[in-house]
């Protein structure tokens, strides 16, 4: 009878053992194809966001397939309030400008950078760092990709180094891309706060 047990149990371990290596080969499988797929899965619009405090907050959109560039205001032209003179009744002229939105065709060239930069962040360039900032630039992309999932990321003071790369991109288009006297101001003012 002890030696049926044995038999039983000497049995168990190998079909268990078979069992377990068969398990750990189709987790390889799977794990080889998700990564080739992640590797098929691309860009197709890039929407990034510039929120300074003091500024003007702007849009960047970016299509992949299309290959063109959007530059917008998010919010409307708000001019400064005149300055308190007393009873001066001179007229008051403000010499600010809104800034110009703008759309421009891309070359495959101007989005293949930005392509292979979006394409190596990590799951921890996605999320957010958080600390007690009071002021300063907030910066937010969003990502839809050619699967249709759509991914998020914020930046804030700190930034990986993935996401420095990111804006420093955005940034070398806008200033190729920009035409408009109006918008040179706030794009070397981003540039330096960068």
């Amino acid at each position: 009878m002890k030696k049926i047990y044995f038999l039983i149990l000497i049995l168990s371990l190998i079909v268990g053992g078979f069992i377990f290596y068969d398990l750990k080969s189709n987790e390889k499988l799977e794990t080889s194809s998700k990564s080739h797929k992640i590797q098929n899965i691309n860009p197709e619009i890039f929407i990034f966001h510039f929120q300074p405090s003091l500024k003007e907050n702007t849009e960047v959109i970016i299509n992949f397939e299309k290959k063109y560039l959007v530059f917008k205001t998010m919010y409307p032209f708000i001019p400064e309030p005149p300055p308190s003179r007393g009873d001066a009744k001179e007229p008051f002229e403000n010499s600010k400008k809104p800034l110009q939105n703008y759309f421009t065709d891309l070359e495959g060239d101007d989005l293949k950078h930005l392509k292979s930069l979006i394409k190596s962040l990590s799951t921890s360039d996605y999320k957010r760092i958080e600390d007690n900032y009071i002021d300063g630039i907030s910066y937010n992309f969003s990502i839809l990709f050619s699967d249709k999932s759509l991914k998020n990321g914020f930046v804030a003071h700190d930034k990986t180094e993935n996401k420095e790369k990111i804006i420093l991109e955005v940034l070398r288009l806008l200033e190729k891309t920009n035409k408009h006297e109006e918008n040179f101001e706030i794009l070397v003012y981003y540039s330096k706060i960068y």
